[in-house]
């Protein structure tokens, strides 16, 4: 299920500083003497800067279900935006302020989740991303996951559980209970992060990024499908030996010489090695001429249960892991073994199993905690 983590907007009012002095506001003065005004209301994030401008920052999921951990279903906008109109009011009782959709969005994060088949193919995946160029794009790697960056957008793509598990041992008030009650459906997620900045949404949508613009499911579906296509995840992982063999078959014996040379340092030597061997223009050229015949430079080191298509903006019906075909598996063969010690034929009932759990499609800097 595609969704969406932080929100920032902003929109324009006139505000007399003594209201913020009264309700307890708190002042920030910039370096250059610049005066502002903040309140964390609740889940809820407001700024005022003198010029009239007055800016909101949240978390959608943890404003909605107390975590952020949860996907927020973006059926459910007309109802969050009621809730923030509602705490706006009572925010400002005697003040004007043009309604919460019609605010401009400076900043989404949408999001979706991808579920492995059990936790090994989680970390097999995530050593994936750690290995991948991300072309303009400044990377840092973490334990959990992997952020590439530049000043319009960032990518992430992490381990919400270890991530929110690492906040409950190290930063426990960070963890709300809501985010404890989640974590153990979290475990076989990877998360997929788009965080879209100020400069991106003005260049590419201009004045069509008002909330009521960007919070539907088919913006969020684009943003999120033109960061796939960014990290050439639209192009799948496969094995060692299917790599080498479509560059065989694509391209010419010295090309593919090269090309195959490159792919195989690129996967099994570290990254300072890499980048001491080969020029970062040569780096780019080489993934560039994979990118073109769809061929992901990254393989998966080892065998997984499951291949994900990280290029499907989907939620598949049921989550099959190992636990629940052993299950079924062993009901299989119980079931045979019953049938044939029978002494007479008897009818096998067709046997429903209890409804599979299917958690709800849930780094760094994800405006929620």
């Amino acid at each position: 299920m595609v969704s969406v983590d932080t929100i920032r907007a902003y929109t324009y009012v006139n505000i007399d500083i003594n209201y913020f002095l009264q309700t307890k506001w708190r002042k920030w003065v910039c370096r250059n003497g610049t005066v502002s005004y903040f309140k964390k209301y609740g889940q809820l994030l407001f700024w005022y800067y003198p010029q009239g401008m007055l800016l909101i920052k949240f978390s959608v999921p943890k404003f909605f279900y107390g975590t952020n951990a949860r996907p927020f279903s973006l059926n459910n906008t007309d109802l969050l935006i009621k809730l923030v109109n509602n705490k706006i009011r009572i925010l400002f009782p005697n003040i004007t302020i043009k309604p919460f959709e019609d605010w401009i969005c400076t900043e989404i994060h949408p999001f979706i989740h991808y579920f492995m088949a059990n936790e090994r193919d989680k970390m097999i995946y995530l050593d994936c991303f750690k290995k991948m160029q991300y072309l303009r794009l400044k990377k840092h790697i973490f334990t959990s996951g992997i952020q590439s960056r530049n000043g319009s957008y960032a990518l992430n793509i992490y381990s919400k559980y270890d991530e929110i598990k690492s906040r409950v041992i190290n930063k426990s008030y960070s963890a709300s209970n809501e985010d404890i009650a989640i974590l153990g459906k979290l475990k076989n997620v990877l998360r997929f992060e788009y965080q879209v900045k100020k400069a991106y949404l003005r260049h590419r949508y201009k004045n069509n990024r008002t909330i009521k613009d960007v919070l539907t499911k088919q913006f969020c579906i684009n943003l999120l499908s033109d960061a796939i296509k960014k990290a050439n995840l639209n192009n799948h992982f496969m094995y060692k030996d299917e790599i080498l063999q479509k560059i065989d078959n694509e391209f010419g014996k010295v090309k593919a010489r090269n090309l195959i040379k490159f792919i195989i340092d690129l996967n099994e030597l570290p990254a300072d090695f890499i980048d001491a061997k080969y020029p970062k223009k040569t780096q780019a050229n080489y993934i560039r001429a994979l990118k073109a015949k769809g061929i992901n430079p990254i393989y998966l080191q080892e065998k997984v249960s499951r291949r994900i298509d990280f290029s499907t903006l989907s939620e598949p019906d049921i989550i099959l892991n190992y636990e629940f075909l052993s299950f079924l598996l062993l009901k299989l063969i119980s079931l045979i073994k019953q049938y044939l010690n029978q002494p007479v034929i008897t009818f096998i009932k067709y046997i429903t199993s209890s409804s599979v759990f299917n958690p709800p499609a849930f780094y760094l800097e994800d405006g929620g905690g």
